[in-house]
């Protein structure tokens, strides 16, 4: 039958689980869990092992034919180790070892954080994967993970890739959930984007529904003409073009890969993104192909099982 791996991507809410064939990295099946909400020092990764163990048997695999484990978290991480989790009760835990304690020496776990693991997912699924890349997500934050000679960046704390807070703007904003004020999360994320749509409607007239405001909307009015709406993308565009242009010269990608609830937008909001980043841009990075992802909501257990199989 072949060995497997498993990609599973751990949430406040749900976890994902999606059980590959190692070869080729095939998916197999996937499903999701409710993620345990007591007791969560232990009882998280002993629903995955049981989990695990439950679809092992479903489909005739033992623990024999597993090659390797990969885990995306909601948190920092370096090494396997995450010191706490703001979604998930997880203080100073050894994730990676205390995972692969419940299993024979010879499943390999391998635990990193969810946006770097999905921005390895996205990368991995191309058809010829970039040796340096950032993936950005835009949706209700901004995430994002660094591709640095095929391997996640994590750095010195597993900070590595927080793109999403690094400062760009400097006028009166209320405080970003990370203590800051300034951040790309706030110019770039949903409810920044909305929140500017309101302010701006103060001023000026629009053809979408202010008391039921959505992002779908604003970009489909922006397509069609609407200025308040066309000035709220712009500035989008503009700040996440002019972050990439800081993070270019600091990592030189070969490309940067672009996804998100946001990205949705398709081609339109990208061209903008990448018109703005050409502004910035100094010397020979301002070159750099600006893609769409393609995974959706599967980048995590793609990513998770990408990562396994390559330690």
């Amino acid at each position: 039958m072949g060995k497997i791996v498993y990609g599973i991507d751990v949430g406040g809410t749900s976890i994902k689980f999606g059980l590959f064939n190692s070869e080729g990295v095939r998916l197999i099946t996937k499903f999701e869990k409710d993620t345990p909400k007591t007791n969560q020092q232990t009882s998280v990764l002993e629903s995955i092992f049981n989990t695990i163990q439950e679809t092992n048997q479903m489909y005739g695999y033992s623990e024999l034919d597993i090659e390797g484990i990969g885990l995306a978290v909601p948190c920092p991480v370096k090494d396997g180790i995450v010191n706490s989790c703001a979604n998930i009760k997880w203080e100073r835990m050894n994730i990676r070892k205390e995972l692969a304690d419940k299993f024979s020496n010879q499943v390999h776990v391998v635990v990193s954080n969810d946006a770097n693991i999905a921005a390895y997912g996205e990368n991995a699924s191309l058809e010829i994967p970039f040796r340096n890349a950032i993936v950005i997500t835009l949706g209700t934050g901004v995430g994002s993970g660094i591709i640095l000679n095929g391997e996640i960046l994590e750095g010195s704390t597993g900070m590595g890739g927080e793109i999403g807070h690094t400062h760009v703007y400097d006028g009166p904003i209320e405080t970003c959930g990370c203590g800051a004020k300034g951040c790309l999360e706030q110019m770039c994320a949903s409810k920044g984007m909305t929140n500017y749509a309101l302010e701006l409607s103060k001023e000026m007239s629009t053809s979408i529904n202010l008391n039921q405001i959505t992002i779908k909307d604003i970009f489909e009015a922006a397509k069609l003409g609407d200025k308040l709406c066309l000035k709220v993308v712009d500035r989008a565009a503009e700040y996440l073009g002019k972050a990439a242009s800081v993070v270019a010269l600091t990592i030189d990608p070969d490309a940067f890969i672009i996804g998100g609830g946001i990205s949705k937008a398709g081609q339109y909001f990208l061209d903008k993104i990448k018109n703005a980043y050409q502004k910035y841009a100094r010397f020979s990075t301002g070159n750099k192909p600006f893609l769409l992802a393609k995974t959706g909501n599967d980048a995590g257990i793609i990513g998770a099982a990408h990562y396994a199989i390559k330690k």
